[in-house]
């Protein structure tokens, strides 16, 4: 019987020291909870003063250079609304 076997990508970028990460976030999807302001490490997102479409306050990323891409933001987000990546190094 053969054994299947599941790869696990290391996630060697994740924490890159001067690294440089893009944060995005679905304001659409946000419910204002506050999640990713409170749980974030660095303290890089605050609430923005607008409202989205739900009438409530939405994250933005004020500090981005303080940004670590540990994804603390995206992986307590109940609804799914922030995505973060490395930046794309140019050729």
């Amino acid at each position: 019987m053969e054994k299947t076997h599941i790869r696990i990508e290391k996630q060697e970028n994740r924490n890159v020291k001067g690294g440089k990460w893009r944060i995005f976030i679905n304001k659409s999807y946000c419910k204002g909870c506050e999640l990713c302001v409170s749980f974030c490490p660095r303290k890089v997102l605050i609430m923005s003063e607008d409202y989205n479409e739900r009438g409530t306050h939405y994250p933005i990323p004020k500090y981005i250079e303080k940004c670590i891409g540990c994804r603390m933001c995206e992986l307590l987000c109940p609804d799914f609304a922030i995505y973060v990546a490395p930046v794309e190094k140019e050729v």
